[in-house]
């Protein structure tokens, strides 16, 4: 679709300006230059660029004010039509064919959509009025389908490629007071992620992002129309998934941010998933930060923030494209003073808890960045151990995690994850004469369970695959991580992940191996995320050591991570344990030596060093009641007594 845009402009070529100076009524247009319809000017400054040889030109450009217009330009603006309306014009005048996308991705999250209702009201005096003291013309409200509300409130309106409506937001034509709400959406409809003027927007041309609504106005009065604005505020990245294909076609993005903390942090989670080598952030220079300072204290403006409403009313229309044509890329990160850097440590490091307090007492927790490695032999619970940490306390932490498991089946991986957050409250004790007891999770918590971390965990599936290769589960590691954000990423085990061709000899498994554990710290220390992978241990010899040379694999493996922690099967403890965790490297702390001792509950699957660990409840039960029946009291665990506790852990 885009080759054919860029395709379509350029054989168009000179025969879209004379239909933009024609359709425009350009005065004192000789084939080249006129006066510019967009600002009174006495000297001709509007010209057409045609760089064949770059193919970047047929466009319009006004030396006096700024402005560029193409012809998707100008029919967008003199049709009112949407970007792709104006696409396929193109092509059909050009003679190119062009076919839209068939199928919107996103479609699929709106199945059961509310849409919001059109807004009926045809005036906007009192929109205008407003935003007239904030320099937005009628021209830019009617270019972005600004409307007003029945109350009088400005009604931005958010719009699908296709032009239907997605969400309408509301804002007071009125200067809001310290924390009075400034926007809401309507009610009894659903709002979503789409971008504000997406419809608008040439895939072929640099996209700016804004974070607010008037922001968005502001860059596109400046003669900047290819900007879109977020839906939530700075600290919400939704946008980011539910747009990704869109936003993938795009050759270069710029971040306008406002320049105060929430916007910097935004910047810094954002630019990297969108990608660095395409994103760019405005950052003012002292001089428009002198005339935001001057215009705050004149009260022209309530604060001194660098957002692109205050540059447009301090510094004026110019400023704006300037700044934008000079956003700033993040430089390489590779080459750097040591001492320019920031020195980390484990109390600055980001922690989520492991899942057990005994543990975190010790460690601090999960930290991000770290590369853990989890060892164990057969049944000894490092599965157990790894679901809770990797899985169930990063989700309960309100982060996202993805799963590799080439041993477990998925639909028993999804088992172990959801007993031990069921708890014995919600587990049935099912009878097996002559067999074990077995347990299950209630039906009525299942549910409740899958639709609460329904977006949090995901898996990498390859049923479909012969075996998976190390390439493909870096890849989609790193598509998970831009795409839906995920910080947390748990690998069992290195042995089902195909990392040597057939034919090789052990020596180059094990180089292929550990070029495998360096791409995953590579992988773990750029995304400051949180990696495990488990790890078989060699058969015990008769002194049955444990160190970090006796993983299965290339001696050196446990040289290459962060942490690497040993799980145990305990037999004959004096104090009744019967697992154990022991940490055997440690470099963010320092901690080696360390080891936590648990009791195993087999209905829940739960490792727990007290009572409060066994009967914790996560959050999915906060607000859910259950009612179970009179006949199923009885046989939930937590009304049994339960023996014989000794097994396998997993």
């Amino acid at each position: 679709m885009r080759d054919a845009i860029v395709e379509a402009k350029n054989k168009l070529g000179r025969q879209a300006a004379e239909l933009i100076a024609d359709g425009l009524k350009i005065k004192e247009w000789d084939g080249k230059k006129g006066l510019c319809p967009f600002h009174n000017e006495k000297t001709p400054s509007f010209i057409w660029c045609d760089d064949d040889k770059r193919k970047k030109g047929n466009f319009f450009y006004c030396f006096g004010c700024g402005k560029k217009l193409d012809y998707i330009d100008y029919l967008m603006m003199s049709e009112g039509i949407t970007f792709q309306e104006a696409a396929k014009l193109l092509c059909d005048k050009a003679k190119v064919e062009y076919t839209l996308v068939e199928k919107d991705p996103r479609k699929d999250k709106l199945s059961s959509y509310r849409y919001p209702r059109e807004t009926t009201k045809t005036g906007r005096e009192k929109v205008e009025a407003y935003l007239a003291k904030r320099h937005i013309s009628p021209d830019t409200l009617d270019y972005a389908n600004v409307r007003e509300s029945d109350d009088g409130d400005i009604t931005f309106e958010f719009r699908d490629l296709d032009n239907t409506l997605l969400s309408v937001k509301y804002r007071p034509s009125r200067a809001v007071k310290k924390r009075q709400s400034k926007m809401y959406f309507q009610k009894d409809a659903d709002n979503c992620p789409a971008l504000f003027n997406m419809q608008k927007v040439d895939i072929t041309k640099t996209l700016v992002i804004t974070e607010g609504e008037i922001d968005c106005l502001s860059v596109i009065e400046a003669g900047v129309t290819n900007c879109v604005s977020i839906p939530y505020g700075a600290s919400d990245s939704r946008w980011i998934d539910f747009n990704y294909e869109w936003l993938e076609q795009f050759e270069k993005i710029v971040l306008w941010y406002d320049n105060d903390k929430a916007g910097k942090k935004a910047v810094v989670d954002v630019l990297p998933r969108l990608g660095r080598h395409r994103t760019y952030y405005v950052e003012p220079g002292e001089d428009v930060l002198a005339l935001l300072k001057s215009a705050s204290e004149a009260r022209r403006i309530a604060n001194e923030k660098c957002d692109a409403n205050n540059v447009l009313i301090a510094c004026g229309k110019n400023d704006i494209v300037r700044l934008i044509e000079s956003a700033k890329d993040l430089p390489s990160k590779r080459l750097k003073y040591l001492m320019d850097s920031e020195e980390i440590d484990a109390q600055n490091m980001t922690k989520v808890t492991t899942g057990y307090r005994e543990l975190d007492s010790k460690i601090y927790g999960n930290i991000m960045p770290c590369f853990n490695i989890i060892t164990g032999y057969a049944g000894s619970g490092k599965s157990t151990v790894s679901t809770t940490m990797s899985i169930i306390s990063p989700v309960e932490n309100g982060y996202n995690t993805m799963v590799f498991s080439g041993e477990l089946h998925e639909g028993q991986l999804k088992n172990w994850v959801l007993k031990p957050l069921a708890g014995r409250n919600h587990m049935v004790v099912w009878k097996n004469p002559g067999q074990p007891d077995g347990y299950t999770v209630t039906v009525q918590a299942a549910k409740a369970i899958k639709d609460y971390y329904h977006d949090n965990i995901i898996l990498y599936s390859d049923v479909d695959d012969l075996e998976t290769s190390s390439k493909s589960l870096l890849d989609e590691m790193e598509y998970a991580y831009k795409r839906y954000n995920t910080k947390f990423f748990l690998i069992d085990n290195l042995m089902c992940v195909d990392i040597a061709s057939v034919g090789q000899d052990s020596n180059t498994q094990w180089d292929s191996q550990k070029r495998f554990i360096k791409q995953l710290m590579k992988f773990t220390n750029k995304y400051e995320v949180n990696t495990t992978l488990i790890i078989h241990p060699k058969k015990p010899g008769q002194n049955k050591e444990r160190s970090t040379y006796e993983l299965h694999g290339a001696s050196e493996i446990g040289n290459l991570c962060h942490r690497l922690f040993w799980v145990l099967q305990l037999k004959d403890d004096p104090e009744g344990y019967n697992a154990a965790i022991e940490l055997l490297k440690d470099r963010p702390t320092a901690k080696q030596g360390t080891m936590c001792k648990f009791r195993y509950d087999r209905p829940t699957m739960r490792l727990y060093s007290s009572d409060d660990d066994l009967q914790r409840k996560y959050s999915w039960e906060d607000g859910c009641n259950i009612d179970y029946p009179a006949e199923l009291i009885p046989r939930l665990v937590c009304n049994q007594k339960i023996e014989n506790m000794e097994e396998v852990f997993g």
